[in-house]
């Protein structure tokens, strides 16, 4: 089924276009209304076999990152983002092997839980579905409420074959688009989703990401794991009460919040862990972090970030990436050509240029020789239209070899970013607050928190941010003008 789907859509990507000049009007609109079609396909197959499949569909959509359409096709992004906080669930009696591993249970499901069985009850219908594992709340002997995280039986012996439809279909891939190389995101989908599967592991990433932000409590909050009822394929936590969607500036607002503080909480929390720890979440969508209400010292509503979803860290401290891409973003903000080349060969080799570019479309301004186009769609917030999908593609390849989990680094980014711009968070506030954090992380190893920033430090930052601010706002109305009534393509 999944072979045939596949085939019939690489059929209709080369008939749809077939006879149709590259570049112009109806080619473009052939491709869109195709890449329609496909996306369709996709989200039907991945609704159909679940598991790595709806796997997979996040991780696609996730791929974005500041790349635009550039990266995977608007198409795709708005068929498959409907997975990363919704999935499709099993009933309980299913996944009910996976959970008597790590307790007794005594004649559950088919009689009442055992009196050895650590849980008063389970409720049958899941709280959240993903694509490895739905979840289920619970209560204890002693009336306090958990969440438990089941995994699904068949994942791991259905590994095997599924990877190998997917890499058949990544050389075909890469093959029909000659050599757009996709096999790269097989290789690291199987990679990471081989970690994912360790539920022990994702308990100890959680405990070390507490660790690293318990000095932000109450502002963010970890949820404790009970590990005397986790194993590898079940982890139960403490439950969290009243959780609100991390991109829904309305709901945030109608519980009395404000979304640019919740953007600000977001943004810091996650600036932090990278910059400072070396520390990055692979995953942080709005399906596995969250936001409730809080009441500080004065009685006022206010923001505490939840970080439910622990599956996968990508770790920066090999090769000291971390420290190297602290410099990276501070070169970029400073405008520091010498360092910006020197740090981007480190990292994407001669392809380096596109790195500022996917960063921040702000960055546009640091580069040398940007054409009034790549000033006005840093303006408008996304690529020059001079970067195209091979530039992306041999770009991302590019990175992979060039520094240790620099691609999740770029992918994690992306995430947040996406959930910044659904609060409507400007890019000058997130440039800045990753400004802090780089000039903050700046040190030979991870600190166990940030210090306070330099009297010297915040005068140089405030500096460059309205030095930046000024540059988009006077130079990208200029370059519009200039571009429409004189046709130029350089500033005079």
């Amino acid at each position: 089924m999944t072979m045939s789907e596949f085939n019939e859509q690489k059929q209709d990507y080369v008939k749809s276009v077939e006879g149709l000049e590259e570049g112009s009007q109806a080619y473009a609109e052939a491709l869109e209304a195709c890449h329609r079609r496909g996306a369709e396909r996709c989200r039907k197959v991945a609704e159909m076999h679940r598991g790595l499949y709806v796997k997979a569909a996040q991780f696609i959509a996730s791929l974005r990152g500041g790349t635009g359409d550039r990266g995977v096709p608007r198409a795709y992004i708005e068929a498959l983002s409907a997975f990363t906080d919704h999935a499709p669930h099993k009933p309980l009696r299913d996944v009910a092997p996976v959970l008597r591993e790590c307790a007794d249970f005594g004649a559950w499901p088919d009689g009442p839980l055992g009196d050895a069985c650590p849980l008063a009850d389970i409720e049958g219908e899941p709280i959240a579905s993903a694509s490895l594992a739905q979840v289920h709340r619970a209560t204890l002997r002693d009336g306090r409420r958990v969440a438990v995280k089941i995994q699904y039986p068949e994942l791991q012996k259905e590994m095997a074959s599924d990877f190998m439809v997917f890499k058949q279909m990544g050389a075909q891939i890469q093959s029909m688009a000659q050599g757009y190389d996709v096999m790269w995101i097989v290789e690291d989908f199987e990679k990471y989703l081989t970690r994912e599967l360790d539920f022990a592991l994702e308990g100890a990433n959680g405990e070390e990401t507490g660790r690293c932000l318990a000095h932000l409590a109450p502002a963010v909050f970890v949820p404790r794991v009970l590990k005397d009822l986790s194993s590898s394929r079940v982890l139960t936590m403490e439950f969290c009460e009243g959780l609100l969607k991390v991109n829904d500036p309305a709901g945030l607002q109608k519980a009395g919040l404000d979304p640019l503080e919740c953007a600000d909480l977001i943004c810091a929390t996650f600036a932090e862990m990278a910059f400072v720890h070396g520390r990055v979440h692979a995953d942080p969508h709005a399906g596995n972090i969250y936001l409730r209400v809080r009441e500080d010292d004065l009685g006022r509503k206010r923001p505490q970030l939840v970080i439910l979803d622990h599956g996968l860290y990508h770790d920066l401290s090999e090769n000291d990436v971390r420290r190297y891409f602290c410099k990276f973003w501070q070169a970029c903000c400073s405008k520091d050509h010498a360092a910006m080349d020197e740090i981007g060969q480190r990292f994407a080799g001669a392809l380096h240029r596109f790195l500022p570019m996917i960063l921040s479309p702000w960055f546009v301004m640091s580069g040398r020789g940007a054409s009034l186009e790549d000033l006005r769609a840093a303006a408008q917030g996304r690529l020059p239209d001079s970067v195209g999908l091979r530039d992306v593609a041999d770009f991302v390849v590019a990175t992979r070899s060039g520094g240790a989990n620099l691609i999740g680094l770029l992918h994690s980014l992306g995430y947040v970013r996406g959930l910044l711009e659904a609060l409507g968070y400007p890019e000058r506030r997130r440039v800045q607050c990753m400004l802090r954090y780089a000039v903050l992380g700046d040190a030979a190893g991870p600190a166990a928190a940030p210090r306070p920033l330099r009297c010297g430090e915040r005068l140089w930052m405030s500096w460059r941010m309205n030095l930046f601010h000024c540059q988009v706002c006077l130079t990208a109305p200029v370059a519009g003008f200039l571009i429409r009534y004189t046709g130029a393509s350089q500033m005079p």
